[in-house]
């Protein structure tokens, strides 16, 4: 036995140091060749959403050649293996229908373009920068630096809202004046900030309308359009010129305000309670003593 395994390990040495040399180089191929291939694109004018998701499918596919390859020395016909597995292609699919549902909804995404790499986007209550679209996932990158991968399928099949598709982004501001405000003064020291601003577009215009009367004063609506790429920083920028602008101007934003009414029963009964508290006692008349005779009858007594 141990002849045996002698022999069989040294037939089979060769074939397997063979086949992870062919594999390593297969492997290093690939990584060449997607590199290719992204710089190929990029000089060719091709969207990153488009590259990403190419050079992720040739990346797949590359690997498995260079495996099915690898086997050969074994005796593995490729011919045969492409057989096997289109027989058992019903079974797989059933069995990983999930990730062929990721994968038809990243070839969707590519054709229909609901998003593309540099957009920002929502989508199940995430908000963030799309960076990659792969061929089974999609990565955001949201505001506080963290990585989220969301299936292709989810972002197909949920409402998903781009904030950058159309080129332009509205951004709002909200104040509540006090009653009596000159509403002139305050929309034209708006528009003017608006106006000094330097990557408020001005087309769409900027405007200022009333949007209601509220218990507390008159709301007004702010709003100002930017370029995507520009909104945090009109938005930050311009909330706090707007404070400055209002405390020079002295245009104040009134807090709320609480009421608080005490019942007149409980009021007219502290009062009562306090009359009676300082009324003084009425004063009880002196009883008259008797006088008593020597007989031992009593007399009147005398004035």
């Amino acid at each position: 036995m141990w002849s045996n395994f002698l022999n069989w390990l040294a037939n089979v040495t060769p074939k397997l140091l063979l086949a992870v040399i062919i594999f390593v180089i297969g492997w290093w191929a690939v990584k060449l060749i997607i590199l290719f291939i992204k710089k190929g694109l990029s000089k060719m004018g091709v969207e990153k959403s488009v590259i990403t998701f190419l050079s992720s499918f040739c990346k797949y596919v590359l690997r498995i050649f260079a495996f099915i390859i690898a086997l050969t020395p074994f005796g593995f016909h490729i011919s045969s293996l492409f057989a096997a597995l289109g027989a058992a292609g019903i079974t797989l699919g059933l069995g990983l229908k999930e990730s062929v549902a990721n994968i038809a909804s990243g070839v969707q995404i590519i054709v229909t373009k609901p998003f593309q790499v540099g957009h920002y986007i929502q989508l199940n209550n995430v908000e963030g920068t799309v960076t990659r679209i792969e061929i089974m996932y999609s990565t955001l990158m949201t505001l506080d630096k963290k990585e989220v991968v969301i299936p292709n399928s989810i972002a197909t099949n949920n409402v998903l809202t781009n904030f950058t598709a159309l080129g332009v982004r509205r951004v709002d501001f909200n104040y509540t004046v006090s009653y009596g405000t000159d509403l002139n003064l305050v929309r034209t020291l708006l528009l003017e900030a608006a106006k000094a601003h330097e990557q408020v577009l001005s087309s769409p215009e900027p405007v200022v309308v009333v949007l209601r009367q509220t218990a507390n004063g008159i709301e007004i609506s702010f709003r100002v359009f930017c370029v995507p790429e520009n909104y945090w920083n009109v938005l930050f920028n311009l909330e706090e010129q707007v404070k400055q602008i209002f405390e020079l101007n002295g245009i104040t934003l009134p807090y709320t305000q609480v009421d608080i009414h005490f019942k007149e029963a409980m009021q007219a009964k502290r009062q009562q309670m306090a009359q009676e508290e300082n009324a003084a006692p009425a004063q009880q008349e002196p009883v008259k003593e008797k006088e008593t005779g020597d007989d031992g009858e009593s007399k009147p007594s005398q004035p």
